[in-house]
C-alpha cells in the first residue's frame, strides 16, 4: 500500500480515498507553509490517533493492536520510500496499477481481522453497526467521498482516474478476502427433493434444506430445495440434479459471504 501511494497516487495528485489520500490534499494546501508540504506520513498519523481511540472501544483491544502494528509500519514506510514517479503521465496505467497493488496489500491486511487505519478502520468501525454491509462496500463510499475533495484540488482528470483505481482497489481487495471461488447458493424446485438431497448429500457432503412452495400460476405444491456450495461443488451438484430430475427448476446464485458449519465460523467472523 505503501509502494502504491510513494510510486503512483502521490506524484501524479491522485486522491483515492483513506487517510493518505486525504494526506495528499493537505500536502498541497500546505505548500506554502512547509516546504514541499506537510509530508504524507505525519498527517497519515496524527489522523489516525482519533480513530484508534474510538476502535479501541468499538474493536477491542486485539484488533487495534493489530491494527496499531500495521499502521505505524504503514506510517514509517510512508516516509522511507521515496516518492518516484514510475508511470510517467501514464493516468490510466497509473489507475490500474495503484488499484491492483493497493487493493491486494489492503485485502492481505483485512485477512489478519486488522487494519491499516484510515477508512478502512472506518468502515471496520461502520460495520460494527451495519454488519450487513460488505467492508469492501464501506471503503468504496467512503473513499469516494474523498475523491469528490481531491477533484475539487486537483481537477476532474486526476479524480477520474483516481475513481477507476478506488473501484479496481475494492475488487481486488474483495478477490483477495473472498478468495476466487465464491460460494454458491442453489434454489431447486423439484418434486424428487428425497432423491436429489441424498444424491448431494452422499456425494458432496452439502446439508439441504427442504421448504414447501406453491406454484401460483399451476397451483401445484412441491419441495424448494436450498443448499449452499463451493463453486467447484456447483458444478456437481447440478449435474445430479440433472440427472434425478432433468426437469427440475434450479435458481444459481453467487453467495459472497455464508456463515456456518463447512463455511466461515460465526465466531471468527465478528472478531
Amino acid at each position: 500500500m505503501a509502494v502504491g501511494v510513494r510510486f503512483i497516487y502521490e506524484p501524479l495528485n491522485m486522491v483515492t480515498g483513506g487517510v493518505s489520500g486525504f494526506a495528499i490534499i493537505v500536502k498541497r494546501f500546505t505548500g506554502g507553509i512547509v516546504e514541499g508540504g506537510l509530508p504524507i506520513w505525519i498527517t497519515t498519523g496524527v489522523v489516525n490517533i482519533p480513530l484508534f481511540i474510538k476502535g479501541w472501544h468499538v474493536k477491542g483491544r486485539g484488533y487495534i493492536l493489530r491494527s496499531l502494528y500495521a499502521t505505524v509500519l504503514f506510517t514509517v514506510l510512508l516516509s522511507v520510500i521515496p516518492s518516484v514517479n514510475v508511470a510517467e503521465k501514464d493516468y490510466f496505467l497509473s489507475a490500474v496499477c495503484g488499484g491492483v497493488v493497493t487493493g491486494a496489500g489492503l485485502g492481505l491486511v483485512i485477512l489478519t481481522f486488522s487494519s491499516t487505519g484510515g477508512t478502512d478502520l472506518l468502515g471496520a468501525i461502520i460495520k460494527k453497526y451495519l454488519p450487513h454491509y460488505s467492508m469492501a462496500g464501506l471503503i468504496f463510499i467512503i473513499d469516494s467521498v474523498l475523491v469528490v475533495l481531491g477533484a475539487a484540488v486537483f481537477g476532474i482528470r486526476n479524480a477520474a482516474y483516481a475513481i477507476v483505481a478506488v473501484f479496481i482497489t475494492s475488487q481486488v481487495m474483495d478477490f483477495v478476502v473472498n478468495g476466487p471461488n465464491n460460494s454458491k447458493m442453489l434454489l431447486v424446485i423439484t418434486g424428487k427433493e428425497n432423491e436429489i438431497s441424498q444424491g448431494i448429500f452422499q456425494n458432496i457432503k452439502r446439508g439441504i434444506t427442504s421448504v414447501d412452495v406453491k406454484g401460483m400460476y399451476s397451483g401445484d405444491k412441491k419441495k424448494m430445495l436450498i443448499c449452499a456450495v463451493s463453486k467447484k461443488q456447483s458444478a456437481r451438484a447440478l449435474r445430479i440434479i440433472h440427472e434425478i430430475d432433468a426437469g427440475a427448476f434450479v435458481m444459481i446464485t453467487d453467495s459472497r459471504e455464508i456463515l456456518g458449519e463447512g463455511f466461515v465460523q460465526p465466531d471468527s467472523y465478528f472478531k
